[in-house]
């Protein structure tokens, strides 16, 4: 049986064939500002001096241009495709928001590369993980982001306690997730972590 319309036949073919032809958009490196501002939460003012210090693993994955590659950008397949990207060093971000909360609520915090035995109160960061996934779908990004690190205080080189700290988002997005997005997902997610961590540094300092 003949088609009652050549013309119509032939330009859906030539529209499918150009479709199939093009190549798929190309996926470039992302980068992002690993930023953070205090919570607006208040922890009441306190005293003393604290030393804040990081030790153990954590993400040391970088380009060839020097800059920490943070997590991934996928196609819908949930295939990575490029990079995403910070200047900053995932620890310098964290032990950097640590220290300012600290400031906020009235301690002295001085940063070390490990905490000495003389100091009163210390603060160790370790075990490391973090990282920002986001998916391209057809009519939507997903975005599933991880951050977790075991925090140690310790007194007069005594650990008095040793907890973990976690923080994990899901989220879906229209269409993209701007980059203004994806920092507002780090910084929210830095932003839990010290709520988890001030009231015991708070509730330990009480106790003197």
């Amino acid at each position: 049986m003949k088609s009652r319309h050549p013309l119509l036949s032939s330009i859906l073919f030539v529209v499918v064939v150009s479709l199939a032809a093009l190549p798929g958009c190309a996926v470039v490196d992302q980068k992002i500002a690993l930023n953070y501002s205090p919570t607006e939460r208040s922890f009441g003012m306190h005293d003393g001096e604290i030393t804040v210090a990081r030790s153990g693993t954590e993400p040391s994955d970088r380009n060839s241009k020097g800059e920490w590659i943070i997590g991934s950008l996928n196609n819908v397949h949930g295939v990575r495709q490029a990079d995403l990207l910070s200047d900053r060093k995932l620890g310098d971000w964290i032990s950097d928001a640590l220290s300012l909360e600290l400031k906020k609520s009235g301690y002295r915090v001085s940063c070390r590369p490990t905490v000495p035995d003389d100091v009163l109160l210390g603060v160790q960061i370790s075990d490391i993980t973090a990282y920002l996934n986001v998916s391209k779908g057809l009519v939507s990004t997903d975005t599933r982001q991880e951050l977790k690190f075991t925090v140690d205080l310790i007194q007069r080189g005594v650990k008095s306690k040793s907890f973990a700290v976690a923080s994990r988002n899901t989220q879906s997005f229209a269409l993209n997730a701007s980059i203004e997005d994806k920092e507002k997902i780090m910084l929210q997610s830095l932003q839990d972590a010290m709520l988890q961590i001030i009231p015991e540094i708070n509730a330990l300092t009480d106790k003197k």
